[in-house]
């Protein structure tokens, strides 16, 4: 594997954004890190219905959504 000096300068931005991000995710705080869990299943379930019926996303009292997420 490449260390990162030899990678390309558009691969390192890319990898350092990814890392950055992972950092920003971990710091979330638990309420925030669920509604990124429902946001991700809003999206992954009607593809999962096809192959398994009992996928759904969870239904949470005081989940408020986002205008953006909707």
């Amino acid at each position: 594997m490449e260390t990162m000096d030899t990678i390309d300068p558009e691969t390192k931005r890319i990898l350092t954004a990814k890392e950055n991000r992972r950092h920003k995710l971990a710091s979330l705080p638990y309420p925030e890190k669920v509604r990124a869990v429902v946001q991700l299943q809003r999206m992954a379930v009607p593809l999962l219905r096809n192959r398994n019926k009992r996928a759904r996303i969870w239904q949470i009292n005081g989940l408020e959504v986002s205008s953006k997420e909707r």
